[in-house]
């Protein structure tokens, strides 16, 4: 509906310039006619010479503005015109040629007038058929170009036929006037200055027919046809206002009110751009005075910084101190390298009050404490603020290695108490048995003579185990203790074991019982080396446990593994004393007989004869309902596929 509705206004024409028009064009034949002296066929040729000159204006004209305009009315004008500079040149070659196809130059206006009527009556046609109809004739310029041509070859060879082609030419434009009439009543009311140039082309129409019939009746005919040019030039000078006006100065006009909007728009997006330049400079200022101040405070900042780009990690900045903490001449040296190679943060879960990180360059090794500032304003940097802890972690661990050796000293000197004490203890015991065995002897009391006997016996079994566990640790000091490998039923040497022990553990009122879930189980052990464990195991449990416990040596066989446990019902270890039970000198507080506090290296040789076999050993343990020491051996092949 809009596109329709924009078509009927750019057809419109003020109705005081086509006055104008027809005033003046009336007025350049009377001033024509005073020019020429009355020459009457000559105004034909300088009309037509009017015509070429202005058509071809129009050319150049549309030329530059055709892709702005409706297509198919700037065709029809584009035929309309081409056409008029056809029929006009005619004349013309009849001048410069006397060879010309017209014998007769009163023919030559005669026809061409009636051309330009048929050229006139088609386009208003084809142009009242889009505006009215909304039918586009997309052939008529062609049509009415072939027309033109077959009557000017007809007229070439008889000049006879004049007559008959203007009759074809009136059978032609009566129905096409008559359509034109029709649409035209149906057309819209205009407002009241505005012409249709349609309406306009049928005013000027019906006067050149009505014209046109009486000069068929009448003698002057060269009057007639000036009449008939004046109103052809007033047809074609509306074409070429309509044009003008509605193609080319009206278009020119909204695209320069639209240019001077745009401009001023673009004058006002130009203010606004330079008030935000202006802005932006500003702010660039402030930017670069905070970039100058920041840099300036972290250059002179007593703690060594660093600043990391935070897409890469690299680092981008340092200070001069922490130029002299890492030792560096130059910081182009460190520049744009990725802070891993020179900082080792801590794992989360490892947990140092003194440092968190570890700095590394070259041979030397930091101790630090980093911190990201998290309020650091550029998102796209990260500060890290260093402190150095070398010193005070270096301190510490010289602090808790002089503490180490003041324990170890300690222990040490416990060590040869105890174990002057245990040495001396059992000797006393067997001599002082040896002396009342010799009496109840002489008496023949062999009870009495037995007890002493297993007095004896016991003492005799701490003494080995203690000179044992004195030469193992020797052994062990000295990297000298070498495991003697062999296939062991160890289900038997265990049993064996634990039988010759029962006597001992049974004299201090305390069970000892073997357990086992298979018959026969081999492995590659060192038989001494599991009875001294087997021996220092129970031993340790006999010292945990109250009178009528009991302790329990169990054998399990699972898939991969053999497990030897010794349980007791005794007190139990506390926890302290299990996180250090296997260090060296090592005694437990929750011994039930003082008597059997030990020297603290018996645990110690079991754990180190266990690892010398492959095998590994640990403390279960239920505080107040006893303690399980078990050891784990893997399995010998042939165990594993039987």
């Amino acid at each position: 509906m809009k596109k329709n509705s924009k078509i009927l206004n750019i057809l419109l024409l003020d109705k005081y310039r086509i006055i104008y028009i027809y005033i003046t064009s009336i007025l350049s034949y009377f001033i024509l006619n005073l020019i020429l002296n009355g020459q009457k066929l000559n105004f034909a040729l300088i009309f037509r010479a009017y015509y070429i000159v202005m058509s071809i204006a129009l050319f150049i004209l549309l030329n530059h503005i055709k892709k702005y305009t409706e297509q198919y009315v700037s065709k029809i004008i584009w035929a309309f015109f081409s056409l008029m500079i056809m029929i006009s040149s005619i004349g013309f070659m009849k001048n410069i040629n006397s060879g010309n196809i017209f014998s007769d130059y009163i023919r030559y206006i005669d026809l061409s007038s009636e051309t330009i009527l048929l050229l006139e009556t088609l386009t208003c046609y084809s142009l009242g058929e889009y505006i009215y109809s909304k039918k586009k004739i997309s052939r008529m310029p062609y049509l009415i170009f072939s027309v033109i041509t077959i009557s000017l070859i007809l007229i070439k060879y008889d000049k006879t036929l004049f007559d008959f082609i203007r009759i074809f030419y009136w059978i032609i434009e009566i129905p096409l006037f008559l359509k034109i009439f029709i649409n035209t009543m149906f057309s819209k009311k205009l407002e009241q200055n505005e012409i249709d140039i349609v309406k306009a082309y049928m005013f000027s129409t019906i006067l050149i027919i009505i014209i046109e019939i009486y000069g068929y009746y009448s003698y002057n005919k060269v009057a007639i046809n000036i009449l008939v040019e004046i109103i052809h030039l007033i047809n074609f000078r509306i074409v070429f206002n309509f044009i003008v006006i509605n193609f080319i100065r009206d278009p020119y006009k909204e695209l320069s009110k639209s240019l001077s909007e745009e401009n001023r728009e673009l004058d006002k997006l130009n203010h606004r751009i330079v008030i935000k330049n202006r802005q932006l400079e500003n702010s660039i200022n402030v930017l670069k005075s905070k970039e100058c101040l920041y840099s300036t405070f972290f250059r002179f900042m007593p703690h060594p910084i660093i600043i990391l780009n935070s897409e890469n990690n690299r680092i981008i900045f340092v200070n001069e101190q922490f130029l002299k903490f890492a030792d560096i001449n130059e910081a182009r040296g460190i520049i744009n390298k990725k802070i891993n190679k020179y900082i080792e943060f801590m794992p989360s879960d490892i947990k140092n009050k003194d440092y968190n990180a570890i700095f590394r360059i070259g041979n030397k090794k930091k101790f630090i404490e980093s911190k990201f500032l998290a309020n650091y304003s550029d998102e796209t940097k990260k500060l890290i603020l260093i402190k150095d802890n070398t010193s005070k972690v270096q301190t510490d661990e010289i602090r808790k290695e002089i503490e180490n050796k003041k324990n170890e000293e300690r222990m040490r000197t416990q060590f040869l108490s105890s174990i002057s004490h245990d040495l001396k203890t059992p000797i006393n015991v067997i001599y002082s048995a040896a002396q009342v065995e010799k009496i109840y002897i002489e008496k023949g009391n062999l009870d009495a003579l037995k007890k002493y006997n297993a007095i004896s016996k016991q003492n005799c079994i701490s003494l080995i185990k203690l000179t044992n566990n004195l030469i193992d640790n020797s052994r062990i000091n000295s990297n000298y203790l070498v495991p003697r490998l062999e296939k062991v039923n160890i289900v038997d040497m265990i049993e064996e074991k634990v039988m010759s022990l029962v006597d001992y553990v049974k004299w201090n009122d305390i069970d000892l019982i073997f357990d086992t879930n298979v018959e026969e189980c081999y492995l590659d052990i060192d038989k001494e080396f599991m009875d001294r464990i087997i021996l220092n195991l129970v031993s340790n449990a006999v010292k945990f446990t109250q009178t009528n416990g009991k302790i329990y040596v169990i054998i399990t066989e699972e898939e991969n593994d053999v497990k030897i446990s010794i349980k007791d019902n005794g007190s139990g270890m506390d926890q302290k004393f299990i996180d250090k039970a296997f260090n060296r000198y090592a005694v437990g507080q929750n011994s039930v007989r003082d008597v059997k506090s030990g020297t603290g290296i018996g645990l110690f040789v079991v754990k180190q004869l266990v690892e010398l076999q492959d095998g590994i050993i640990y403390i279960q343990k239920n505080l107040d309902r006893g303690t399980n020491v078990t050891m784990e051996f893997k399995k010998m092949k042939e165990n594993m596929y039987e």
